[in-house]
């Protein structure tokens, strides 16, 4: 059986009270015959944490731009750990329709009654902040970046990106609770721009900070990291204010 606490322990992942968790099993997923089932196969990530007190929190976006999100039955179509978490019990999940949160654990309700604006003040990822959160990567790079640096994208006043609301009408518990649900989402109105976003520069210039605590190897995607959640935006932020186009692969500012 793999033990993965003693990975956290080597990276000090269990140092932190809240674990904002990434996780790509094409690797990892080599072990899941040591398991009865694929249930266990997630739990066996997840229990050890759990079991130390920390809270975890996974991303369980469902892009619902329209029609209804229901925070309760609408399902995701992210990660084999991603779908695991909606089943659990006890488990708490935000309200916004396009970037929804899920979280087990002693904090889970951080992820509730968020703002209605997916990234800024009193979103989850403001909330995380002074709450010694870190990242957690589980097979997953980190040069393939994380939702956080839209945050700071948004924090910033990046002008490749805008404020744009849906009218998706949010239910939970079976009763209506609000709609004009905002995301800060990439320009479509510059001809030849996608904006599409960038994290390699960013990634390597974390782990040259030494930001970055690993076993394993993103290469082969069997790489279990941390970092630090506020130690991280602050580095990500500065990044931006020294580079406006770090994030993202083009030469575009706007002036």
């Amino acid at each position: 059986m793999i033990n993965w606490l003693e990975k956290y322990s080597t990276i000090t992942a269990l140092e932190a009270d809240i674990l904002y968790i990434y996780s790509d099993f094409r690797s990892l997923g080599a072990h899941m015959d040591k398991f009865k089932s694929r249930d266990d196969f997630c739990e066996s990530f997840v229990k050890p944490l759990l079991e130390k007190g920390k809270t975890i929190i996974l991303t369980t976006f469902t892009y619902t731009t329209e029609g209804i999100f229901d925070v309760q039955n609408t399902k995701t179509n992210l990660g084999a750990l991603n779908k695991w978490i909606l089943n659990q019990s006890g488990v708490c999940r935000s309200e916004h329709p396009l970037f929804s949160f899920a979280a087990l654990g002693p904090n889970a309700r951080v992820v509730k009654n968020v703002s209605k604006s997916a990234f800024g003040t009193d979103s989850v990822h403001d909330r995380l902040k002074n709450k010694k959160a870190g990242f957690l990567h589980l097979g997953r790079p980190v040069s393939l970046g994380n939702t956080a640096l839209h945050h700071v994208e948004h924090m910033c006043g990046a002008t490749y990106r805008i404020h744009k609301a849906f009218k998706t009408q949010v239910m939970d518990q079976g009763k209506p609770i609000g709609t004009d649900y905002t995301a800060f989402l990439r320009r479509r109105d510059v001809s030849g721009e996608t904006f599409e976003f960038e994290f390699t520069r960013a990634a390597a210039l974390m782990h040259k900070a030494g930001l970055i605590k690993q076993v394993g190897n993103e290469e082969d995607l069997t790489n279990v990291s941390f970092y630090w959640y506020d130690q991280a935006l602050d580095f990500l932020t500065d990044l931006f204010y020294s580079n406006q186009r770090i994030f993202i692969k083009t030469d575009f500012i706007g002036y």
